[in-house]
């Protein structure tokens, strides 16, 4: 996932430079292989992180989650188009990204933990 989101917030902030139709499609490239590595990873994450009895739920907050960004970014992004034009919201997406990616980097340790704990109670009962 840590790929994934920096692809993105690599791809947004390439948006940002970009002044052609080959520019915009390159790094719409990018940023959609980031979305693609993600998003194919994310699930599994999920789906092993919670208690066999909770992945409905686990499952369904995190679609609940991501659904919401899908609310709420075109409501602030025409704020930050506004406020400070394209480049504005391009870097500002980038960063978001990139924090996303740095979050989940520091957040790796833990996850495999618990990972390896769902596994070991899985299959010593």
């Amino acid at each position: 996932m840590v790929a994934g989101f920096t692809l993105v917030g690599a791809g947004y902030g390439l948006t940002a430079l970009a002044s052609s139709t080959a520019g915009f499609t390159a790094t719409i490239l990018v940023w959609t292989l980031g979305e693609i590595t993600a998003a194919s990873v994310l699930q599994a994450v999920v789906a092993d992180l919670a208690p066999p009895h909770l992945r409905g739920r686990y499952s369904g907050l995190n679609g609940m989650a991501w659904s919401g960004g899908f609310l709420l970014a075109p409501l602030g992004g025409t704020q930050l188009l506004g406020a400070g034009g394209p480049a504005l919201l391009w870097l500002s997406c980038a960063g978001l990204a990139l924090g996303a990616a740095a979050g989940q980097l520091a957040l790796a340790p833990a996850i495999r933990r618990r990972r390896a704990a769902v596994i070991e109670a899985t299959f010593s009962s």
